[in-house]
């Protein structure tokens, strides 16, 4: 039996935990049927966006918030960021409009067009023209835009307008 663990946080399965997990699931498990645990697998995203910035508001402003709302740690007013572990599971899809609405709740952004929207590595243009991402059951959507580990997911900005 394989059984693919999303932990919260997106935390790895470190021994501890898995030998923990293994002693839990041990006595559901139907005698003659083996358990392996297995990492769910991340697909990282490539997204690119193009943002009209309101006159009033200077670019950088605006830059420093849309990496914080459409990131993957926590917002300052404790909410998850759009790309936090725990907002996306096994198979979901993810959706363009979610990042359109996302970026648009950042004060200061007029307009927001996406450019780029795809797997990592993946020119695929459905997804974008599509307006959707579907991914397999096993499957969950990753974009940490950490420089230190660009395989993870990147969000690129291009901003115009604004101070």
């Amino acid at each position: 039996v394989f059984t693919t663990v999303d932990r919260v946080g997106g935390t790895r399965l470190d021994p501890a935990y898995r030998a923990d997990l293994k002693g839990h699931i041990e006595r559901f498990r139907m005698a003659g049927h083996d358990l392996a645990l297995r990492e769910p697998v991340h697909v990282s995203l490539e997204i690119d966006l193009f943002i009209c910035v309101a006159p009033s508001y200077f670019r950088s402003d605006v830059r420093a918030a849309l990496l914080v709302r459409l990131g993957s740690g926590v917002m300052p007013d404790g909410q998850h960021a759009l790309f936090h572990p725990d907002e996306f599971s096994f198979g979901q899809t993810v959706y363009l409009s979610t990042i359109y609405a996302a970026a648009r709740e950042v004060p200061g952004v007029d307009s927001v067009r996406v450019t780029r929207f795809h797997r990592q590595g993946d020119e695929d243009n459905k997804p974008l023209a599509d307006g959707l991402l579907t991914l397999g059951r096993l499957e969950i959507p990753r974009l940490e835009n950490n420089p230190n580990f660009p395989e993870h997911g990147v969000l690129r900005l291009e901003l115009s307008g604004g101070k």
